[in-house]
């Protein structure tokens, strides 16, 4: 049986503030908002760069990562236009954001490409959409439980994440290990997840366990495991064969059921798959946790709890050449928003023997 979430968490770190949902301790959907990317539904003034070469697409600027594209087979915009545009899918790998056409008007003062309304917040989504099983939603900082407080209103249940006894620490915990390519399901069996360019291909391995046993696990823990990693477009699930092959797909189903994401259980293949097709919202947790980025948002979050708790006046971050130009260039007002939250000072130091995912502090 699938659970209700019950619970949301908020952390805000240097640039890039996390959300989860969780039920009974166990992370569904993970959200990182990060100051520098675009998200899903944010709406920029943009503008028009040139023409995608045949098709009926415009190349817009919006300000924040590549270029976008805008479907254009009813517009007449020209080059250097300025247009109001929604972000329908963010940049991923080596493409560009998937824009959508706007109403909102662009102020006039604004002559460069940027933000015109930030994205829908997930906390505040998952508290509408989940209001009657949420008992709590947990904020680490004073500055969010305040931010939260006016967005939710008074009903919402907010609370310090000193009181509570799961950390953003076991979240992460939890993220990371939905970065692995197995899963292994309580009676024994496991799911193994291989992510390719053109599609998502799940494997479900009987182990020790009885077919039955694993194939029903396997549905429920696939419908969690969808949903975390954010897997979308065409992924095909090799069932292990037996009898009565429907009623896991109408298992799966259900379990699907509470997916906010549009998921489509198409049915079984010929040969006995599992054939799902999931709307692209965001990228995938892989696509979205992996690069120097993401190191550079850790170190940064590291380099505050070292400040912090020892109450140092200054630390090294040594870290990848990769990752200190992130830090030094690109992400370089999530630095500064380290050492003001911090009250400290933080020098980042390149350690060309280092692997990117390689963090040292020290005061």
């Amino acid at each position: 049986m699938t659970r209700k979430p019950n619970r949301i968490f908020v952390s805000r770190g240097p640039g890039e503030t996390r959300a989860a949902l969780v039920a009974d301790e166990r992370v569904i959907e993970i959200v990182h908002v990060r100051d520098a990317e675009a998200q899903t539904g944010a709406v920029y003034a943009g503008r028009v760069i040139d023409r995608v070469p045949n098709a009926d697409a415009l190349f817009v600027e919006i300000g924040v990562g590549p270029p976008g594209v805008l479907d254009a087979k009813d517009q007449n915009l020209a080059k250097g236009r300025m247009v109001a545009v929604e972000v329908a899918t963010p940049a991923r790998a080596e493409k560009g954001h998937k824009l959508k056409p706007s109403k909102a008007a662009i102020p006039e003062a604004m002559k460069t490409p940027g933000l015109i309304t930030a994205a829908p917040d997930a906390a505040a989504g998952w508290w509408c959409r989940y209001k009657e099983h949420i008992v709590e939603i947990v904020a680490e900082q004073a500055a969010q439980r305040q931010r939260l407080a006016g967005l939710l209103g008074a009903a919402a249940p907010i609370v310090d994440a000193a009181a509570n006894d799961m950390t953003f620490a076991e979240i992460d915990e939890q993220v990371d290990a939905a970065l692995a390519s197995v899963v292994v399901l309580p009676s024994g069996g496991r799911l193994v997840i291989e992510q390719t360019a053109a599609l998502v291909a799940i494997d479900i391995d009987a182990g020790a366990s009885s077919i039955v046993q694993t194939n029903t696990e396997a549905m429920t823990e696939l419908a969690r495991q969808i949903r975390l990693r954010n897997l979308a477009g065409h992924i095909v699930v090799d069932l292990i064969h037996t009898k009565g092959p429907q009623r896991f797909v109408a298992a799966l189903k259900e379990a699907c059921a509470d997916d906010p994401a549009e998921t489509r259980i198409m049915g079984l293949t010929p040969s006995g798959m599992i054939d799902i097709v999931r709307r692209r919202v965001r990228p995938s947790l892989a696509e979205a946790l992996y690069g120097p980025h993401t190191v550079a948002y850790r170190a940064l979050r590291l380099a505050c709890r070292e400040l912090v708790g020892r109450r140092v006046a200054k630390v090294e971050l040594r870290v990848a050449p990769t990752v200190a130009a992130a830090l030094n260039e690109q992400l370089n007002a999530a630095m500064l928003e380290a050492r003001d939250t911090a009250k400290g000072e933080i020098v980042v130091v390149p350690q060309a023997s280092f692997a990117e995912a390689r963090i040292e502090v020290g005061a």
